[in-house]
């Protein structure tokens, strides 16, 4: 049961995932100068990172009223109290804040990689040549961008998961819930750790965080009797 609060953010994902990959596509197709290379990867992930944005503010609200669903709230409070508790601001905060799992700021990240990838194609256009050679460096540049691609969905995914965590939680906490139990995801993601937490009580200002990235591990409110 506890996927059901994981399918909005898996739609998400595919999402971001479609629009990354015609982005990303289109800088394999760019001709570029010095200029030109750090305006347009920049460009790219600015983007991609407000369209993002926009994804997780979906997320997060779908995962606050799973969230207070599961305290016992009915659809329609719970829809009026998201509109209200998950904001852009709310959203905002996330992302500006190091996170447990992935040891970073969403923001500052991703400009570290939009920086490591300009690096990386200007480094391969700087390099004459023809024939062979000029081909060999087109290959490696589009190699350099898939790999820029792939770190980047990872980013994107991990983000989709943390929204949906906080978004719990929150939900959770302004139900008036003092303590979650920890549920464990039994998929091929699950490690000794999880498997450990599975079922202990966690006050909810000590509730753990995940102990690797892309946890689907979820929380349950320990409702009072």
């Amino acid at each position: 049961m506890n996927a059901e609060i994981y399918e909005p953010c898996d739609r998400a994902i595919k999402v971001m995932n479609r629009r990354n990959l015609k982005a990303f596509g289109e800088l394999k197709l760019a001709d570029f100068d010095q200029l030109s290379v750090i305006r347009t990867v920049k460009k790219v992930y600015r983007k991609a990172a407000r369209e993002a944005e926009k994804e997780y503010l979906k997320i997060a609200r779908k995962a606050y009223i799973y969230g207070l669903r599961m305290c016992g709230f009915p659809y329609e409070k719970a829809e009026t109290m998201a509109g209200k508790a998950i904001t852009k601001y709310w959203v905002d905060d996330v992302l500006t804040q190091t996170d447990f799992v992935t040891l970073y700021r969403f923001d500052t990240e991703t400009e570290r990689k939009a920086e490591r990838l300009v690096e990386a194609i200007a480094v391969a256009d700087n390099v004459e040549g023809h024939g062979d050679v000029r081909r060999n460096i087109v290959i490696n540049r589009d190699a350099q961008i898939d790999q820029a691609l792939k770190l980047w969905v990872s980013q994107l995914a991990q983000y989709a998961i943390n929204m949906t965590d906080y978004a719990e939680l929150q939900a959770f906490d302004d139900a008036g819930i003092d303590e979650a139990e920890w549920v464990t995801m039994d998929d091929e993601r699950t490690c000794m750790r999880c498997n450990a937490m599975d079922g202990k009580r966690y006050k909810l200002s000590d509730y753990p965080s995940k102990p690797h990235p892309r946890c689907r591990c979820t929380a349950k409110p320990v409702l009072k009797e």
